[in-house]
């Protein structure tokens, strides 16, 4: 009896220890847990290279020939001139703020001029009134309107109804234009997302013809020259290939210069490292800063900024809360929220919020673009190269 009593007490204790391991188990599970980016197979890693390429091409860069292929044929001819756009630039915001009156006086003369059918003179008053006053929910939405209506451009008028929506949400007629715009834009980006879905399939068959290395090369070269060159880099694609091919001076061109070339070449070789991670931290992103700004500003780089900055019109968070931002900025980036957007969506919110944040003294928009290429990479997508001209 005695010996039955003490197996059952056993057996008792090794319950509740089994227990107690199972539930502490779940809540370190449950506390700790990381969401993972959903990724795709890595297909358009090898577009950054893990090397630095041999002298082994002649100077300049040699375009690719290939008349039959539309998305390879002249790269180095498309991607080196600006492309003429009928796109309409709104809401220069670097003028100083209009008093209440003289915003008044110049929307009203805006919607005079487009009722008596002279556009060219309303498109111009309205957008001296949205320069002016750009946070004037009336003005974006009749600036929206106008747009809509005049020039068919729905896609800037709903951004403009979202805008005057954001400064004052019980706006009625931006609620009711918004209702009615928002689904055509979201049908659109689903035409345009299904667009770039067919071709990024064709550019997976090209990758794998020998001919495609060339193309690879000049894509590596061409990106780092125009990443640089948003910033204001003079170095040409020759200059910055020559340089990171041999490691020499480039004469007349600044310390400065060679260091951000160098640096963003770190930059996208650590990218191609997380590309097969399963988790984006504030750990990986400071790594990024790092090697963008290491060696041009080592004592700033990799460091969330401790002081007030400007962006042209733009005044970004307060240093001090910079780091909760961060916080939040990292929980949405691995949250299943952002994970099921279209990549390309995805990619583009990424970059959009970081850049608002501003988290850096100098190096958020390439830091911004490197992660909104590391989000597309991991999805298996091709990365995006910003031109220089287009920025």
């Amino acid at each position: 009896m005695n010996i039955f009593v003490i197996i059952i007490s056993v057996l008792l204790s090794v319950i509740c220890v089994l227990l107690a391991l199972l539930q502490h188990y779940y809540f370190i599970n449950k506390l700790y847990k990381t969401h993972s980016i959903k990724s795709d197979v890595p297909a358009f890693e090898d577009l950054i290279p893990s090397y630095r390429y041999s002298n082994d091409l002649n100077y300049p860069v040699q375009t690719v020939e290939d008349n039959d292929d539309m998305v390879l044929n002249d790269l180095n001819s498309v991607l080196s001139q600006p492309k003429k756009t009928d796109e309409i630039n709104i809401i220069k915001t670097d003028k100083a703020a209009g008093t209440d009156s003289e915003v008044y006086n110049t929307l009203q003369a805006a919607i005079a001029f487009k009722l008596s059918g002279k556009s060219h003179k309303a498109m111009k008053l309205f957008e001296h009134a949205a320069a002016i006053a750009p946070e004037n929910a009336d003005v974006l939405n009749w600036y929206g309107e106008f747009l809509e209506q005049q020039h068919q451009d729905v896609v800037t008028a709903d951004e403009l109804y979202f805008k005057a929506l954001t400064y004052s949400p019980d706006h009625k007629a931006a609620l009711m234009n918004r209702q009615r715009t928002a689904p055509v834009v979201e049908g659109l980006d689903y035409k345009l997302f299904t667009t770039i879905d067919a071709r990024k399939e064709f550019l997976k068959r090209r990758m794998k013809l020998d001919t495609f290395d060339t193309v690879k090369k000049q894509a590596y070269y061409l990106h780092i020259y125009h990443t640089v060159g948003i910033e204001g880099n003079t170095m040409t694609v020759e200059q910055l290939r020559y340089l990171l091919e041999t490691g020499q001076v480039i004469t007349g061109k600044s310390i400065v210069e060679h260091n951000e070339v160098l640096g963003l070449e770190k930059a996208m070789q650590y990218i191609k490292l997380l590309v097969r991670s399963d988790y984006i931290d504030i750990k990986e992103i400071l790594g990024i800063h790092r090697r963008v700004m290491g060696h041009v500003d080592p004592i700033s780089s990799g460091v969330f900024r401790d002081e007030k900055v400007f962006v042209g019109s733009h005044m970004p968070p307060p240093h001090d809360q910079v780091p909760l931002l961060m916080e939040s900025y990292v929980e949405w980036l691995n949250s299943e929220e952002a994970q099921s957007m279209h990549p390309v969506r995805y990619a583009a919110l990424a970059h959009y919020k970081l850049v608002d944040i501003h988290p850096f003294v100098d190096g958020n928009g390439r830091t911004s673009r490197l992660i909104m290429n590391l989000i597309l990479l991991k999805a298996g997508y091709p990365p995006i190269m910003v031109l220089k001209e287009q920025r």
